[in-house]
């Protein structure tokens, strides 16, 4: 492929369901050139998010959602090969919102220099170091106010955000650390590589509820959702006394054909005077000190061993659809990202 080539993922119509490849439209254009205050930046590594699955429905739920023939837009991490923008230099690694292509070009302002100073593998930064961390230290920190002694639920436990979340609740103090995950496999992966007292199987105790009880005999002092629905319904009801539940994401709700029922238990947050709370990583990474702040505990806490994680690169941008829907099959391990330089002329 000419190095002047842009290979692009165009949504063709909008899907029902989980992502068809019939939805999508493999084309290659001329690579973009950057207007004054822009930056063209090379595509090295893309993020697989669930909710880049809410961006292809006319209503996205939150954000802007893609126009039929433009490419599906995604979290990037790349080069900076143009600029037209004192404040990125060519050479500078960046991250930030792109599309599913080789190149894109956008004003610089969209883009943030890679914390390349903790000098980690370059995909830490689309996971640990990038946004999948950040959203793991705020929402568990800023959000749900975590303290030492506290009981902590969180689903999704073997996904990105869950299985830091676990990790960050052990370091702040957590007192019993529970997860809830999809089968066998995630919920062991989540005791044993990231360190949860216990994790419940949603696919295998149709009593899910009952199951909470029994980890939670005293009650949650503090929820990190991510999955909603049901989960969350059960979740509620095993509320303690000014319980914190933090509202990360909704994966149950994306892409779904019907309504997704939501939870018909509110009124136990009035009883047990709790504080729930939904949030965006996009309100903290314009915060510098915030940000630093979380990064240099996150680096410290990789370095003396108290915080794994695990990222599943993929690569051929051929495959980028069907590696998508691994998000909602599970048909991954850790966060998942497609590697698209090693497929194309520099």
């Amino acid at each position: 492929m000419a190095a002047t080539a842009n290979r692009r993922w165009l949504l063709r119509r909008r899907p029902e369901g989980r992502v068809g490849r019939d939805d999508l439209e493999l084309a290659t254009a001329s690579r973009p050139a950057p207007a004054d205050g822009e930056v063209l930046v090379r595509i090295k590594l893309l993020c697989m998010d669930p909710t880049i699955r809410n961006f292809m429905d006319a209503d996205a739920g939150y954000g802007v959602p893609v126009a039929l023939g433009d490419a599906i837009r995604g979290m990037i991490v790349g080069e900076v090969v143009e600029s037209r923008d004192p404040t990125h230099a060519v050479g500078n690694l960046v991250w930030g919102f792109g599309e599913w292509s080789d190149y894109v070009a956008r004003p610089a302002a969209q883009f943030f220099a890679l914390p390349t100073r903790f000098g980690h593998p370059l995909p830490a930064y689309t996971h640990v170091l990038g946004t999948i961390g950040l959203t793991a230290h705020y929402g568990l920190h800023d959000v749900a106010r975590i303290q030492p002694g506290d009981t902590v639920l969180v689903s999704g436990a073997a996904g990105a955000v869950g299985s830091l979340v676990g990790q960050m609740a052990r370091i702040a103090g957590a007192s019993r650390i529970v997860g809830i995950a999809g089968g066998a496999d995630k919920c062991r992966r989540a005791i044993e590589r990231y360190g949860y007292d216990h994790c419940v199987d949603y696919k295998d105790d149709t009593h899910l509820d009952a199951a909470l009880g029994a980890a939670f005999p005293d009650g949650i002092d503090v929820v990190f959702e991510n999955v909603g629905g049901a989960i969350l319904e059960a979740a509620l009801n095993h509320l303690r006394k000014n319980a914190r539940v933090a509202l990360c994401g909704m994966i149950a709700r994306y892409g779904a054909k019907e309504p997704v029922p939501g939870p018909g238990n509110l009124w136990n947050l009035v009883v047990n005077t709790t504080r729930m709370q939904g949030f965006l990583v996009t309100d903290i990474v314009r915060d510098r000190a915030r940000t630093d702040k979380a990064l240099a505990d996150i680096d410290t806490w990789i370095r003396d061993g108290r915080l794994r994680y695990d990222i599943d690169v993929r690569t051929g941008f051929e495959n980028i659809p069907d590696i998508f829907n691994c998000l909602f099959t599970g048909a991954h391990e850790g966060r998942l990202v497609v590697q698209i330089d090693q497929d194309r002329a520099s």
